[in-house]
């Protein structure tokens, strides 16, 4: 699913993805590993992006108590509510803003940590180690989700990116989604990213400002 749009006409009509989602089995009732997956797509829309003009996970929200489909991005009751592995993957891939951030996106669907090396060119700024950060969503099991009694069971957590530069080692965990946030000097930006891993399994993609 990554590659959908590798091979699509560059001069034909925008696509709007409308309504994606993993589910069945995979899904449980919002699991880290549907929300690996929908990342893993996510990167394959991004490289498409002259292509790939929208995209809308569905299905949005539901009341606990009426839930016809399964899974949602955010799960409610009369007085509660929480996000599932899937609605913090969105937020990752929202929050970085490209204005003085060059935001890095991998995902690893393997269950072994793997080491890679990130390598940009091209930038107009060099990258700074402070406040550079890397934020990752994983769990210890591939099926684990959130609910009421514990709503952040799986949700990233961010951390501080002390060996940021325009070439760094990284370990990914098994089983994660990571955002890595290049902290730059000035806002206009041209990169060029390259991702060489020492495994399978690997996804990601550079986002170019």
């Amino acid at each position: 699913m990554k590659s959908t749009f590798d091979r699509t006409s560059r001069s034909g009509p925008k696509t709007f993805v409308s309504e994606y989602a993993v589910w069945r089995s995979d899904a449980g009732r919002g699991s880290l590993l549907a929300s690996l997956a929908e990342s893993a797509f996510l990167t394959g829309l991004e490289k498409n992006s002259d292509v790939v003009q929208m995209a809308s996970y569905a299905p949005l929200f539901v009341n606990d108590n009426d839930q016809t489909w399964n899974p949602e991005a955010i799960i409610f009751n009369s007085w509660q509510h929480y996000g599932t592995p899937s609605y913090w993957m969105q937020t990752l891939f929202r929050e970085p803003s490209g204005a003085m951030i060059h935001p890095i996106t991998v995902v690893n669907f393997g269950s072994d940590a793997v080491s890679l090396t990130i390598y940009t060119s091209g930038l107009e700024a060099s990258v700074n180690a402070l406040g550079s950060t890397a934020t990752i969503l994983t769990s210890g099991n591939v099926m684990n989700g959130n609910s009421f009694s514990n709503p952040t069971k799986v949700a990233p957590v961010k951390n501080e990116l002390s060996n940021a530069a325009e070439q760094m080692q990284v370990t990914l965990a098994p089983h994660s989604f990571i955002m890595f946030d290049l902290a730059l000097a000035q806002s206009k930006l041209v990169a060029e990213m390259c991702v060489r891993p020492e495994a399978p399994g690997l996804h990601a993609w550079r986002r170019t400002f």
